[in-house]
C-alpha cells in the first residue's frame, strides 16, 4: 500500500511538472494569441469562417490520421543528399540606393525564402520578413542556411508598410516584428493575424485587417487579399484560427503578385481574370512533398500557376534558405526552369540580396549551379 502510495505521489509530481512546463513553453510570447473578443466576432462573419475554423475554398484533406503520421516519420527518417549547401553567397545592396531611390522605381531585394523588400512609388515594403535565425519557435530548430542578411535588421529604412501572407514561422517572425515595429508606418494583414501583432505591442491603429477579395490603398498603393489554399496556426490549439492569403500590389507603374504560401488550385486563374496580368508574379517553389501537396505546390506546378496569373515573368520563391521539406535545397529551381520552358513562362531568378528593378530588362543566371 505504501508502494502505490509512493508511485502516486510521483506520478501526479510528473504530471504537475509536465503540466507547468507545458504552459510555460506555450505562453511564450513568440507562439502569440488567437482572435478573442471582439476581434473574434468580427471573424466569425467571414465567409472563409467555418465551424470556428477559416477553411479554403476547396475542400482538401487537412486531417492527420495515425496511419499519415506514421507515413511522415518514415519519409523523414529517409537520408536525403543535398537539402543544405555548404555555404550561401549573400549580397548587400547599396543602402544609400535604396534610402532615396525615385518614386518612379519599382525595385526589389530578396532575403530568401520568401521575405522581401519591395521599392514602389518612393515607398518601402517588407515582404513576409522573416529575418530571424530560425523558422520556428526556439531558436535551435529549422535554422536559416545563412545567418548574413542582405540587410541588417537595425540597417533596414523606415518602412511605410509591412505584408505578412499568414502566421506560419517561416513568414511571420516574432523577434523580426519586435525589432522593427517601431519603424513600421503600417501592418497589412490577413484576417485574425493581427491578434499576434497587438500581442506583441504593435498599436491597433497601425494593423489593418483583410479577408480574401477585400481591397484597401496606402499614399498611393493599391492593395488586395486573394486567396491561397493553405492553413495558419503557431501552437498546439490555433490551427487555421487565422486566415491565410496571397497578395496583389499595384503602384502607378508596375504590379505585382506575391503568392505567400499554397497548392495549386482554381484560385490563380480567378485572381489572373480579376487583377492580370502582372509585371511578375513572385510565387512558391519550395517545400513541397507528395504528403503535403494540397497546400505546398510543386515545382512543375508553380510554373502553371503563373500562366494562370497572366504573369509576364515568375520569380520563385520559399526556396533557398530553410530546410522544411525532403528535397535537395536547389531541386525546387531546377524543376522549375524545365517546366517554365516547356510553358513559355520566363523566369527570373536573381541571387539572394540582389537588388533588381523591375520594368526593364530582366536577366539571371542559374547562379546556384555554383553552389555545392
Amino acid at each position: 500500500m505504501r508502494l502505490l502510495k509512493y508511485s502516486l505521489l510521483i506520478i501526479t509530481f510528473l504530471v504537475l511538472v509536465i503540466s507547468i512546463g507545458g504552459y510555460f513553453v506555450l505562453h511564450q510570447p513568440q507562439f502569440g494569441q488567437k482572435p478573442q473578443g471582439v476581434h473574434l466576432d468580427i471573424i466569425k462573419s467571414s465567409p472563409q469562417y467555418i465551424d470556428d475554423i477559416f477553411e479554403n475554398s476547396d475542400v482538401i484533406d487537412m486531417e492527420m490520421s495515425f496511419s499519415k503520421i506514421i507515413e511522415i516519420i518514415k519519409a523523414y527518417m529517409e537520408e536525403v543528399q543535398g537539402m543544405r549547401p555548404d555555404s550561401l553567397p549573400i549580397l548587400h545592396p547599396d543602402l544609400n540606393v535604396i534610402e532615396h531611390s525615385p518614386d518612379t522605381v519599382t525595385a526589389l531585394t530578396w532575403f530568401g525564402h520568401s521575405a522581401f523588400l519591395l521599392e514602389m512609388d518612393g515607398k518601402k515594403i517588407l515582404l513576409d520578413p522573416m529575418l530571424g535565425p530560425a523558422a520556428a519557435p526556439f531558436s535551435f530548430q529549422v535554422n536559416r542556411f545563412s545567418n548574413d542578411l542582405p540587410i541588417a535588421i537595425k540597417d533596414l529604412p523606415f518602412i511605410d508598410a509591412v505584408i505578412f501572407s499568414h502566421d506560419h514561422y517561416d513568414h511571420l517572425d516574432y523577434h523580426t516584428v519586435m525589432l522593427i515595429k517601431d519603424k513600421v508606418s503600417s501592418f497589412y494583414v490577413p484576417l485574425g493575424l493581427g491578434s499576434h501583432l497587438k500581442h506583441w505591442g504593435i498599436a491597433e491603429d497601425k494593423i489593418f485587417e483583410l479577408d480574401w477579395w477585400d481591397e484597401a490603398s496606402f499614399e498611393g498603393i493599391e492593395l488586395a487579399c486573394t486567396p491561397s489554399q493553405h492553413f495558419s496556426g503557431r501552437g498546439l490549439n490555433d490551427r487555421a484560427s487565422t486566415l491565410w492569403s496571397s497578395w496583389v500590389i499595384k503602384g502607378k507603374r508596375s504590379k505585382v503578385f506575391f503568392s505567400g504560401d499554397s497548392g495549386y488550385f482554381p484560385g490563380f486563374k480567378k485572381i489572373g481574370e480579376k487583377y492580370g496580368p502582372f509585371d511578375l508574379a513572385m510565387v512558391e517553389c519550395g517545400q513541397y512533398n507528395k504528403l503535403w501537396h494540397d497546400i505546398h505546390m510543386l515545382p512543375e506546378e508553380s510554373a502553371q500557376a503563373a500562366v494562370d496569373l497572366k504573369a509576364d515573368m515568375m520569380m520563385p520563391i520559399h526556396w533557398a534558405m530553410f530546410e522544411l521539406s525532403l528535397h535537395p535545397w536547389k531541386e525546387p529551381v531546377e524543376r522549375l526552369t524545365v517546366k517554365a520552358k516547356e510553358l513559355n513562362m520566363p523566369i527570373f531568378t536573381p541571387k539572394i540580396g540582389e537588388r533588381v528593378t523591375l520594368n526593364t530588362p530582366l536577366t539571371s543566371e542559374p547562379w546556384w549551379e555554383e553552389v555545392k
